[in-house]
């Protein structure tokens, strides 16, 4: 019973753990899109990386509170 308890702690970690990674590469690519945008004036480039940085946060998000119910890896 504790193998069992501790092997679906293990899980749920490992899939937080994956869910945090996508969300902090997200985040870091917004923040890259959002200097972009500033050194070509292209405005187009602030929404994308709005965009990303909601998948991020949401990500980050379902890491922290839902780690099993998105199957990325």
């Amino acid at each position: 019973a504790r193998a069992k308890k501790a092997e679906d702690k293990r899980d749920r970690s490992l899939a937080a753990y994956h869910h945090y990674e996508v969300g902090s590469a997200s985040v870091q690519i917004a923040i890259v899109l959002a200097s972009a945008s500033i050194i070509t004036t292209m405005p187009i480039l602030v929404w994308f990386a709005g965009g990303l940085g909601v998948v991020g946060v949401a990500f980050c998000v379902i890491g922290f509170f839902f780690p099993t119910a998105v199957h990325l890896f």
